[in-house]
């Protein structure tokens, strides 16, 4: 969707923006949006379609997550672990999804953003469940796990894939109208 690369740096720097603003903490507070990373990799299957921004926004959410543990001390916390792994791989799924939407109307745009939104939430917080957290959370069980987890994650995503889907909406409305204002002159 993006056509140059002076193009493609502003926006994929105005994405590592919004994962810094919505990242640096998870949950909603007087300083931090929920964290947007998840939405942020799928507008970046459909705005950059190579690669190598998708490894940038990877590589800034590391960058990030690393910073936050030691600006906050957390001792007991590393992203070397499996559960950290698992929750990566819902970056480049999100991508994929995106990248392979071909008709970008809602009810296209519905489907593919729920099946990520879900399959987010399954994999990052199963995988933390399994791997990482079992028994320190309280949850005896996967399935109480999720449910205490699930109406902030879906909630929080679902307004930004709103944003998002109206965001591009928008563009396309008036990108067209800018090229025809353009080639009147």
């Amino acid at each position: 969707m993006v056509k140059n690369n002076i193009s493609n740096i502003l926006v994929i720097s105005t994405m590592l923006f919004f994962i810094f603003l919505t990242r640096f903490n998870h949950d909603l507070t007087p300083f931090a949006l929920p964290d947007a990373s998840l939405i942020i990799a799928f507008a970046a299957g459909v705005l950059l379609k190579e690669r190598k921004y998708l490894v940038v926004l990877i590589l800034g959410i590391i960058g990030l997550d690393n910073f936050a543990i030691i600006n906050h001390s957390y001792q007991d916390i590393t992203l070397f672990n499996a559960s950290y792994f698992f929750h990566l791989t819902i970056f480049p799924m999100a991508w994929w999804l995106a990248h392979k939407l071909k008709i970008f109307d809602f009810l296209n745009f519905t489907t593919i953003i729920l099946v990520v939104i879900s399959s987010g939430f399954i994999i990052s917080y199963g995988s933390y469940f399994y791997l990482y957290d079992i028994g320190i959370s309280g949850s005896t069980s996967l399935w109480s796990y999720l449910q205490n987890n699930f109406s902030s994650y879906f909630l929080s995503n679902t307004i930004y894939a709103g944003l998002l889907y109206l965001g591009l909406k928008l563009h396309a409305k008036f990108s067209h109208a800018a090229v025809n204002i353009y080639a009147s002159k």
